[in-house]
């Protein structure tokens, strides 16, 4: 089953094209890690997939929905209402946890059950609290997000997006902003997703990482995708110019 499709995204701000002629699809349980030079356009488009960002023009399905169809210049063919319905099954863990300061762990994390999804609070809390389990992290759900570490801050972030049940899960640089010690113990939460086979895109700059969980690598480049391929190929036999100098000077690869 095809639970993204994109075909022909564009995207800009200004005169700046951030989104190019943009084509792929992930299928269910696929992990796809997407790299490439700052700037590239791969965090414009997860923004783009879960509706933070509109599309210029181009269409994007999700698990064979229309969720975005749209020409230049002119009006999205979907409506807002089906746009939020299709939005739910898709969750996004972003690089600076986005927590609501004055509430608990725990209560950030039942926050979108409870508003969103109009799930009783009572119902709610077991929901939580298994989710913090998960992510190790049940004895901190009563602690303010001032009083836990940035790895803590990410991996309750994650418990948050996977309370809405998603079908996809989108991480846009999930470790870019913790110091080096924390960055395995987010790593470890994602990995764990990886064998319970749930479908994600990634966007990061942990090249070792993203070698390791993804089935396919997406490599962009000024806005364009310029290789979609297995880990081993783009890390060990690229064949593009631009992919050779990115592994070997930015990812430290030779």
């Amino acid at each position: 089953m095809k639970m993204i499709q994109a075909n022909d995204l564009l995207k800009s701000f200004g005169e700046h094209v951030v989104l190019n002629g943009i084509n792929f699809e992930v299928k269910k349980g696929e992990v796809i890690a997407v790299i490439g030079p700052s700037g590239s356009g791969k965090s414009t488009l997860l923004r783009c997939l879960n509706g933070l960002e509109e599309i210029d023009s181009g269409v994007i399905a999700i698990e064979g929905e229309i969720y975005a169809d749209k020409d230049y210049e002119k009006k999205d063919k979907i409506n807002s209402k089906d746009k939020k319905d299709i939005a739910k099954k898709l969750g996004m863990v972003f690089q600076h946890f986005n927590l609501f300061p004055h509430k608990t762990v725990l209560e950030n994390v039942i926050e979108a059950p409870i508003t969103v999804l109009k799930m009783k609070k009572d119902e709610a809390v077991p929901l939580g609290e298994a989710l913090l389990e998960k992510v190790g992290l049940l004895d901190k759900r009563d602690f303010y997000p001032s009083k836990i570490s940035g790895g803590q801050k990410q991996r309750v972030a994650i418990a948050r997006a996977l309370g809405m049940n998603p079908d996809i899960m989108l991480f846009d640089e999930p470790t870019s902003s913790l110091d080096p010690e924390l960055v395995g113990e987010v790593q470890k939460v994602i990995a764990d997703l990886v064998k319970e086979k749930m479908t994600m895109m990634i966007v990061t700059h942990e090249m070792r990482f993203a070698e390791e969980v993804a089935d396919r690598i997406i490599f962009m480049d000024e806005g364009r995708i310029i290789a979609d391929d297995k880990p081993e190929k783009i890390f060990y036999n690229p064949e593009h110019p631009r992919i050779m100098s990115f592994i070997e000077n930015i990812a430290g690869r030779k």
